[in-house]
């Protein structure tokens, strides 16, 4: 490894030129000549190794194991992976000899795959009373790096407290960073649970002057990412705006695979419609039991969009599609991939399952080989048992429509195709619902249209069966959206 290293330092010192500062983020150019990837053009993969996460990827760190992912990674169509460095595990506040080695080895595995990186720095970090020893470790870590072109962006911190001593920590920081990499623009993230919030006191504490990118982080229902990315925007004062984490985890098995391709198939949508960048899954692979070096809860050892075998989840297909500049989201009406879950077949989440749980079947199909039904259910005024997806409302205005195939069988309820709005704040805004279904023995269409509220951000679309004593099934969906 150490005759590897060597030589991967020979090839990082010989990308390491002098560089004055003077980036334009626009066109990745800096004043002395240093080509970079604007802003605008990186394809982002989040990265640790799938047996080695965090601090374990340094303790731990292999050189053929980075050079094999991040070929796995370019064969994604990702151009840029983000490689996290903690203080903790590099040694603090002089970066020890051998992990700057490994440091200096992965920027260089980088360049060797064709991938530039974004760096993020001070991960697991805590001490912001330091400025003198954080500025002692970024010189320690960074020098030599000046001019390198392989570094196109760098985040002082993954997902910073909302704190005035963060923010000052963040103040001093972020300009001494500038030293160590003139013209590599800069940028801070703030958790994904903070939302729309954690957004405006991010960028309101830490202006253009300052931090150079705004970087959304989001997590959890694919429709809701336009909301903060959205004001992203409106905050950002002009600043590049990305999606530096977004993901679904796979615990729920083969249904979640297909929620979690549903999942960026959704938000290559929403980015593309917004105009910003694919969105950076988090994360490039599973992980092992021992990978993850604190406690955790089991659903994150299953972002990844590889699975320990080696083998790509559906979602790796979409997210090469999104990087791609192509965004065609797959909602399975036919319910061909959906798989019974505990909340979710797939691409379908169940709703109201107390009153009745939705299951695919074989047994029937309107065509291929799969529906879904409803067996005996109930419901209540306010909700009924469905299956449902909720799709982000991308145009003020926008007319959504949504059609299907029921068989009913012995049936007595109620079955109908709905539409219900919800605005930014999840505030329910109104349904509008098909005609209800009323064969039985027979696959019948039933259609719903309608124009969004002006204030809706999303729209469910619902497949519902109510009070039914017998049997009803959906397939072959259809959504306008």
């Amino acid at each position: 490894m150490r005759l590897r290293i060597a030589l991967s330092l020979l090839i990082a010192g010989a990308l390491c030129m002098p560089s004055a500062s003077g980036t334009s983020f626009a066109d990745g150019n800096a004043s002395d000549g240093v080509q970079r990837l604007p802003v605008s053009a990186l394809k982002i993969m989040n990265y640790f190794p799938a047996n080695a996460g965090w601090s374990n990827m340094w303790t731990d760190y292999s050189h053929d194991r980075t050079i094999a992912d991040f070929r796995a990674i370019s064969s994604l169509g990702a151009n840029t992976v983000r490689i996290i460095v903690p203080p903790a595990a590099m040694g603090y506040p002089e970066v020890s000899p051998d992990r700057l080695a490994e440091f200096q080895d992965a920027l260089a595995a980088a360049q060797q795959a064709g991938l530039q990186v974004q760096l993020t720095l001070f991960d697991m970090w805590h001490n912001y009373g330091d400025i003198a020893g954080s500025q002692a470790w970024v010189q320690s870590l960074l020098t030599g790096q000046s001019g390198n072109p392989t570094i196109a962006l760098v985040e002082l911190q993954n997902e910073i407290p909302l704190t005035s001593s963060a923010f000052d920590w963040a103040r001093r920081l972020l300009p001494y960073l500038s030293t160590q990499l003139p013209g590599v623009p800069r940028t801070v993230s703030a958790a994904g649970a903070t939302g729309d919030a954690g957004i405006k006191a991010l960028l309101g504490a830490l202006p253009a002057s300052l931090m150079d990118v705004a970087d959304v982080h989001y997590y959890g229902d694919a429709a809701g990412a336009l909301d903060p990315i959205r004001t992203a925007l409106a905050y950002s004062g002009g600043r590049p705006v990305i999606v530096g984490e977004a993901g679904l985890s796979t615990i729920d098995g083969s249904a979640g695979e297909q929620a979690q391709a549903w999942f960026y198939g959704v938000l290559a949508r929403i980015t593309q419609s917004l105009g910003v960048p694919a969105a950076a899954p988090w994360i490039f692979s599973d992980f092992t039991a021992n990978a993850i070096p604190y406690r955790t809860s089991q659903s994150q050892y299953h972002f990844g969009l590889r699975r320990l075998s080696g083998e790509w989840k559906p979602a790796a297909a979409v997210v090469s599609d999104a990087f791609a500049g192509r965004s065609a989201p797959d909602l399975d009406g036919g319910f061909e991939r959906e798989a019974n879950g505990d909340s979710t077949l797939g691409s379908w989440s169940l709703f109201d399952a107390a009153d009745g749980k939705a299951s695919v079947t074989t047994q029937v199909a309107h065509t291929g080989k799969q529906a879904v039904c409803f067996a005996h259910t109930s419901g209540h005024l306010q909700f009924v048992p469905s299956v449902m997806q909720s799709l982000p409302v991308l145009q003020r205005g926008q007319v959504v429509s949504a059609s299907a195939y029921v068989l009913r069988w012995k049936a007595t309820g109620f079955e109908r195709v709905a539409l219900a709005w919800f605005d930014a704040r999840g505030r329910f805004l109104g349904q509008f619902q098909s005609p209800l279904a009323t064969t039985d023995g027979a696959w019948t269409p039933v259609t719903v249209s309608a124009q969004a509220p002006a204030a809706a951000t999303t729209v469910q679309v619902h497949l519902k069966a109510a009070y039914e004593n017998g049997y009803a099934c959906y397939d072959d969906v259809s959504i306008n959206w």
